[in-house]
């Protein structure tokens, strides 16, 4: 037998140990069920229309069971095109699956466009992630007030109002709070889905001087539609996911009344300006549904949609979209094209790309650049990267800050533009596209959704999307100079290379910095 010794604890100690213990209390209490949830049953997605506008326009597809048709939405002037007449013309359902959704001039004019078809008895459902719903306007939160229109938000906090209190909950809730729904989707009907990277919000739909995004979407019918509505209701139904007015809020109710008027005067006046003007004008329907020149009919897309608990279940294999796109690109034989924003290969990615190159693959990233990234400090988990991929012939590009101008559409031009394109285009033959960034967090940590399609010709037009920001003008090409990074871009249209990271603020070089040296990859 071993004897054990008891040895005096000093009280410096002793306090320390209590304070480890409340901390432990109430990090204990962070790790209890989300919040108190009246039971009720199953809600699922209603059957297709089978009349009106949405449903005639997708009826002259003349699809057979299984196919689908799809089509890439390039233009930021498309995008809003299409959810404001789908929201216009639909009859029976809105199902709309969004991470943010802001209240500026495109998101509140949406949110009139969704109560004026509760209003007509159409069924609205809006699920937000809780990083923007806790925030959600008075006049937003206030469309939940209507028969016809529920929200619900995906992993919610418990403290509602104070900053602070956010904080202390985010680490003594053993970080589920880290876990954000990064997924976008906007159903109309039943009928059609429009999935991609796009939030709602102006810089979304190139709307302002000041910033604008640059990404993809794309309209989907028939089963892939459907699978999209599938994807909805395991989302809507999922234990975290939590109905607005079960929240606790110390704020009165917001005025259903006060908010239908405010919303429908600020549409008014929007709709004043030529470019959301032009938008509503759009035949989007006709335009992008039915013309033969813009669609492709099949059986070879797939919507990709990670399980909403998928930060619950094994962080040492790959599930849901990351492993999909794994497997996607592991059957590259000749090409891969990676877009994305944010980019973070980590060591075993860098280790993975190096296997793909080995075998002769042709590796093509675009990416940010430091000036134009929204996230200067994911920017710096990628910088640390860069060089290994350019010794073993990983071609990169990064997207260099420049005025928008009629490039994507005719929305005013903005003063900085930035990638938000997500997409994987695997020999010129299958293409995704979605939400899932190439990052740690969206392998691990986010949820996140997209478009699979197997069809040259669809993958073709994502290329064409990825060739046009390549060109000089637009984008900056990485090379190695004896171990020294060098940027080649044109200017005033004459060639230039630069030997420092483009970029005129020292504060975005700062976070890419701390970023890159501190132990935070994982999170980026």
């Amino acid at each position: 037998m071993i004897s054990q010794s008891i040895t005096p604890v000093p009280p410096s100690l002793q306090l320390l140990q209590l304070v480890a213990m409340v901390l432990l209390l109430v990090g204990l209490h962070g790790c209890a069920p989300l919040l108190p949830r009246e039971p009720h049953p199953t809600e699922a997605a209603l059957p297709a229309a089978r009349s009106g506008s949405i449903a005639d326009s997708v009826a002259q597809l003349q699809l057979q069971a299984g196919q689908s048709s799809y089509r890439l939405i390039h233009s930021n002037q498309d995008a809003l095109a299409l959810q404001l007449r789908t929201a216009q013309l639909s009859s029976t359902s809105l199902d709309l699956l969004y991470y943010m959704w802001l209240n500026d001039r495109s998101g509140r004019l949406l949110a009139s466009e969704l109560l004026r078809a509760a209003d007509r008895g159409v069924r609205v459902r809006m699920l937000i992630d809780d990083s923007y719903a806790r925030h959600l306007h008075q006049d937003l939160a206030a469309l939940d007030q209507h028969a016809d229109i529920e929200l619900r938000v995906y992993n919610p906090y418990r403290t509602r109002r104070s900053r602070l209190g956010n904080v202390f909950e985010f680490v003594f809730s053993g970080f589920r709070l880290n876990h954000r729904m990064h997924n976008k989707a906007w159903i109309a009907d039943g009928q059609l889905a429009i999935v991609g990277g796009r939030n709602v919000g102006d810089e979304y739909f190139g709307v302002g001087a000041a910033f604008a995004f640059r990404d993809l979407g794309v309209l989907l019918t028939g089963t892939a539609a459907d699978q999209a509505s599938a994807g909805f209701d395991a989302y809507w139904n999922s234990p975290i996911v939590i109905p607005l007015d079960q929240l606790p809020d110390k704020r009165p109710a917001p005025a259903l009344d006060l908010a239908r008027q405010a919303l429908e005067a600020d549409r008014r006046a929007t709709l004043e300006q030529d470019a959301f003007r032009e938008a509503l004008d759009v035949d989007t329907l006709g335009a992008d549904v039915v013309s033969g020149a813009r669609r492709f009919v099949g059986g070879h897309a797939a919507v990709l949609i990670d399980p909403p608990d998928k930060w619950k279940q094994r962080d040492d294999q790959l599930i849901g979209v990351a492993a999909d796109l794994r497997s996607m690109i592991d059957q590259a034989r000749h090409e891969v094209i990676l877009i994305s924003p944010y980019f973070v290969p980590g060591d075993q990615g860098l280790r993975w790309l190096k296997a793909l190159r080995a075998r002769g693959v042709r590796i093509r990233i675009l990416t940010n650049s430091l000036n134009a990234t929204d996230v200067a400090a994911v920017h710096g988990g990628y910088a640390r990267y860069r060089r290994a991929l350019l010794r073993v012939g990983v071609e990169i590009h990064e997207l260099k800050r420049f005025s928008v101008g009629r490039l994507e559409s005719p929305f005013r031009s903005s003063s900085r533009a930035s990638l938000h394109t997500k997409a994987v285009i695997v020999d010129g033959r299958s293409a995704f596209v979605g939400s899932f960034n190439l990052t740690p967090r969206s392998t691990w940590i986010n949820t996140e959704m997209g478009v699979r399609i197997d069809d040259p010709d669809f993958a073709a037009g994502v290329r064409r999307n990825f060739e046009q920001n390549l060109l000089p003008q637009y984008s900056y090409r990485l090379s190695l100079e004896r171990h020294r990074l060098v940027w080649t871009d044109v200017q005033n249209g004459k060639p230039r290379r630069q030997f420092r990271e483009p970029t005129s603020s020292w504060s975005r070089r700062i976070f890419a910095f701390l970023a890159r040296v501190l132990p935070v990859e994982r999170h980026l």
